[in-house]
């Protein structure tokens, strides 16, 4: 069949961002019990094996290269012309999975995924003129017996990845990548489970999503993001869902009204069933593929895939093709789209998505994991050594034990089993009657008390100062920020509650040299707040209350309750709740930047310090994987600084704290990026004169 005539009224299906605007499926003609009959188009040649495992759609990259079909055949790969023509076979292993991986590698090139089920082996190819060539040298191996695999290009960072599936029910996503001398290669990110063998799986880039048949059961959702918590969902199931048999291969697509359409395959009923993806998956019908005029119907589906290039068709394996070996059926979706009343217009106007801008930026190394499971580590802060950069320390919270010092190589210093420390902050040259001090303070939520102490500067170690409990009066202290006023001299003590209400301390001389806490005002932001971070310069006080704003406040104690909003979710896509820790960088004459978390979408955006405080960007911080240390997500605490730090940070440095620690899995601890790769991203100022120690 001519291929002008088979696919003249098919179009496009984008792969762009996820937006708000994406519509349900309304149509009240469908009927979910009915079974829609659809005729097949066109289909390959026989396979030269007994088994077509799956095929994809190899998209033209330009006018001048050609659209290919390549399947997965029990001993090899095939390649086929879109009219279904053999082009090529490339022999060995028992392939049984394919997928695409788009801008891979250092050419940022489409490549084709191979998984040898033979060997559990992932390898990368590339087509050119009709024959398929490996991309790259190398492979990813998994220790797992596998079964399927699927591939995926984050929208979030940017990488790829590929979910391999165990015949144990263990899932394991790979993050893919080539090294610096070209090679192929992989780092286990993380694992997701299920409870008996899945089969399939297909991910969506929109919606950040990746699909799983369990085949004795049915289908499953888990987030595709590396760094997002592993609790599946379950789509639909057998005998009390919508399937009869075993459940086979997924496949996604949109329409231009971006409705959502997410396909599995009945496989013992020779079925598709058809969910609603921006509909909570809700089912929407099914459909049998009829025979055409010269090609027959298909039976016994396996696989699926949905392409997306200019000539946009749903692929099935046919497991059972009539007297002639298994081969690969084609059905334009614009067919399917008029069976169930989808939006027949399949070429959508890409979309604007304010996070696929966002800046990506690797950290140079990480601390070692606090030694509490959970959700342990909160927040850092940085002490500035008064001689020798190098020996600066990083000091993070362990919200359910206590406080830690780290080197700049990420060891740990020092650790305080000293009670549940949640925030922490450090101020210099405070004056504590005749001794000038560098003090540490934290919310001590075990003994609802302000936990102070003070930097041994020669030793590099925190002593406790507080002169005896100082009671913070809330029966769980949260958040906590310090300031050191530029009119008085003067240190303060900010702690906020999950209620929402602020109170601030004055740091004073008590008993014996040691410090006290007096309470000097207490004000109402509305709701739970944590970060806050105050600028000693301007007598500014910031305050993220997580689900509403970022807001500014006076920081002196005479200030009142008065506030101005800096920014919100509302305002400003790139952020999404909870909005959390917060800092400064401090640059020349009132210049510098408020860096405040995006815990929503694992994001770092970035404010002008100096008023009217306009957004620059937002960025986050994904893997290096060559060197072993994997990006920040949901993070709680950050700090940064300007004041260099030795030769590992000589332009200042960002600590975030991870609240998910993968690749490997440990428990929680905080990376650490050099300031210069986030002033590169957004050609900022690389400033080196600030001294927090106002030396």
């Amino acid at each position: 069949m001519n291929k002008r005539n088979l696919f003249a009224t098919v179009a496009v299906i984008s792969l762009a961002a996820c937006s708000p605007e994406h519509e349900t499926i309304t149509n009240e003609t469908i009927k979910p019990d009915a079974t829609h009959i659809i005729q097949v188009s066109a289909e390959t040649e026989p396979s030269t094996s007994d088994s077509a495992s799956t095929a994809i759609w190899w998209p033209a990259s330009d006018s001048s290269t050609d659209a290919y079909i390549i399947g997965a055949v029990e001993d090899g790969i095939e390649v086929y012309s879109t009219e279904g023509t053999r082009l090529s076979k490339t022999d060995g292993g028992e392939i049984e999975s394919l997928g695409l991986v788009t801008r891979f590698g250092k050419n940022k090139q489409t490549t084709l995924l191979a998984l040898d089920t033979s060997s559990s082996t992932l390898k990368p190819y590339t087509i050119k003129d009709g024959s398929l060539q490996q991309a790259l040298s190398g492979s990813v191996k998994s220790s797992l017996l596998l079964e399927g695999m699927c591939s995926f290009t984050s929208p979030l960072d940017g990488q790829s990845y590929a979910f391999l599936l165990g015949s144990n029910g263990q899932i394991e996503q790979w993050h893919i990548y080539e090294d610096k001398t070209g090679t192929f290669k992989g780092t286990l990110a993380r694992n997701l489970q299920m409870g008996t063998e899945p089969k399939f799986c297909v991910t969506d880039p929109k919606t950040n999503s990746v699909y799983i048949t369990e085949e004795a059961v049915g289908v499953w959702h888990f987030d595709a993001d590396v760094e997002a918590e592993t609790i599946p969902k379950l789509i639909d199931v057998k005998k009390f869902g919508n399937f009869t048999g075993e459940v086979g291969g997924l496949a996604v697509y949109y329409t231009a009204s971006h409705q959502g359409v997410l396909l599995a395959s009945d496989v013992e009923t020779s079925t598709i069933n058809a969910y609603d993806i921006m509909n909570d998956h809700k089912f929407i019908g099914r459909a049998q593929f009829a025979a055409g005029t010269a090609v027959d119907q298909v039976d016994n589906a396996g696989s699926l895939f949905a392409s997306s290039g200019g000539n946009a068709v749903l692929l099935l394996s046919d497991e059972d093709n009539g007297e002639d070996a298994t081969n690969f059926k084609m059905v334009p979706m614009s067919a399917i789209a008029t069976a169930f009343g989808f939006d027949t217009n399949l070429t959508a106007a890409p979309e604007h998505d304010v996070t696929a801008n966002f800046a990506l930026v690797q950290p140079s190394l990480e601390t070692a994991p606090v030694a509490t499971g959970g959700d342990a580590a909160d927040d850092p802060a940085i002490w500035v050594h008064p001689t020798d950069p190098d020996k600066s320390l990083i000091i993070g919270t362990n919200k359910k034990g206590g406080l830690y010092t780290y080197n700049l190589d990420g060891s740990v210093h020092q650790y305080l089993p000293d009670g549940k420390m949640n925030n922490v902050d450090i101020r210099y040259n405070v004056h504590i009657g005749d001794k000038a001090m560098t003090l540490v303070t934290a919310s001590d939520r075990t003994h609802e008390s302000i936990a102070i102490y003070q930097m041994d500067e020669k030793s590099r170690q925190l002593v406790d100062v507080a002169d005896g409990l100082q009671p913070t009066g809330m029966p769980d202290p949260y958040g906590l920020c310090m300031y050191q006023s530029a009119a008085s001299g003067k240190a303060y003590v900010f702690i906020n509650e999950k209620d929402g209400l602020i109170r601030q301390w004055e740091l004073g001389a008590g008993s014996e040299g040691r410090v006290k806490a007096t309470p000097v005002r207490e004000f109402a932001v509305g709701s739970t707040a944590e970060g806050c971070v105050a600028d000693d310069d301007t007598g500014a006080l910031y305050a993220a209350e997580e689900d509403i704003a970022l807001w500014k406040y006076g920081a002196e104690p005479d200030a009142g309750s008065e506030r101005v909003k800096i920014t919100d979710p509302k305002q400003n896509p790139a952020l999404k709740d909870d909005l959390e820790g917060v800092s400064l960088y401090y640059g020349e004459n009132g210049k510098g930047y408020i860096v405040l978390s995006s815990q929503g979408n694992n994001s770092y955006a970035l404010f002008d310090r100096a008023e009217p405080h306009a957004y620059i960007g937002s960025y986050r911080v994904i893997a290096d994987s060559e060197n072993g240390i994997d990006g920040s997500s949901e993070t709680d605490g950050l700090d940064i600084i300007s004041t260099p730090l030795g030769s590992k940070f000589p332009y200042g440095v960002f600590v975030a704290q991870d609240g998910r620690n993968i690749s490997p899995a440990e428990n929680q601890n905080f990376k650490l990026v050099p300031w210069e790769r986030i002033a590169d991203a957004f050609q900022l100022e690389k400033y080196t004169g600030h001294n927090p120690r106002g030396e």
